[in-house]
């Protein structure tokens, strides 16, 4: 049997590293995909997993063998064969189109895909409760604290307003084109997570004034989409501030961030973990050239992003 998944990518708006500590998160749903592809074999033998980007891994029992990249997946696949009891063997290949470290969910892309097809093994139409969960696993071996709101993204696609152990509020799409401009430079997520939690630690006073202030801006450009881009674009800016603040950010993102404001964007923002990946722009039809071409004259390669409203959806089942 052979199943054949595609989960979209996502771009916060708003709310990164709040959300982790309980606060909202406004994310899109966009339209760049990973593909997984299960095969189920029944018979015994070792499970094996594809990377176009990562080579092979091998799991035997709870032994793993391959890249550290790819044990996020030999995560969800050991927790799927405990759960739903799976006595055969697996081939999996994972592919992307997402850029990794880039801020847009890749690995809880991929995990979401792959948690969906290997359900679809058992399961006619597994339960979203049970794709975000058994997801959620291989996103606790890609980071130290996820909060949830990319594999969300994944799941359902659209826009949401993202609330960690609260669930989702689904929103109108809003107006506005939005410009993503690659800085060149990865970033690690687990480090940048770990970088705000000590600030947490170091300086508590000022995390929940900059906590506070976030969700309030968040919640704030949840509304403003869909009656007032112009101040939306102000707040996201202001976003970018505070993550600033929190330590997440640097010059390359800064000088992105004032040359889209400059060139006309209604505001600009890191998106993501921070500290490398990608800035978020927020644009009309009008200034979208001009955006464009401030980006490009400082080497950052764009793409003009539209949401999907779908989520996670089986391509092909054999």
């Amino acid at each position: 049997m052979k199943v054949v998944c595609r989960a979209p990518a996502k771009v916060i708006i708003s709310g990164e590293h709040s959300v982790v500590y309980g606060h909202p998160a406004l994310v899109a749903a966009v339209n760049v995909y990973s593909k997984v592809s299960v095969e189920a074999f029944d018979e015994i033998g070792a499970h094996e997993v594809f990377s176009d980007k990562y080579g092979v891994a091998k799991m035997i029992g709870r032994a793993f063998s391959g890249p550290s990249q790819l044990k996020p997946f030999a995560r969800i696949i050991d927790v799927f064969k405990d759960s739903e009891g799976f006595k055969g063997r697996l081939r999996v290949r994972i592919s992307s189109e997402i850029p990794p470290a880039s801020g847009m969910g890749s690995s809880a892309s991929l995990s979401v895909a792959l948690a969906n097809a290997l359900l679809k093994l058992v399961y006619d139409k597994p339960s979203d409760e049970k794709v975000f969960s058994l997801a959620m696993e291989g996103e606790r071996v890609a980071h130290v604290n996820p909060s949830g709101v990319d594999v969300a993204a994944a799941l359902w696609g659209g826009l949401i307003l993202f609330v960690k152990d609260k669930g989702v509020e689904r929103l109108e799409a809003g107006q506005g084109v939005f410009l993503l401009a690659d800085s060149g430079l990865e970033r690690n997520t687990k480090d940048m997570i770990m970088k705000v939690a000590s600030l947490k630690d170091r300086e508590p006073d000022l995390f929940n004034i900059i906590m506070a202030s976030v969700s309030n801006v968040t919640v704030r450009i949840s509304r403003l989409l869909q009656t007032d881009i112009a101040e939306a674009g102000r707040l996201m800016t202001l976003n970018h501030l505070l993550l600033s603040l929190m330590g997440v950010s640097n010059s390359r993102l800064d000088s992105l961030v004032w040359a889209s404001i400059s060139a006309g964007a209604y505001g600009a923002k890191l998106t993501g973990g921070g500290g490398g990946g990608c800035v978020l722009t927020l644009v009309d039809e009008k200034s979208l050239g001009a955006v464009e071409e401030a980006l490009h004259n400082l080497n950052a390669p764009t793409t003009v992003l539209r949401m999907v409203e779908k989520g996670v959806y089986s391509e092909e089942l054999e």
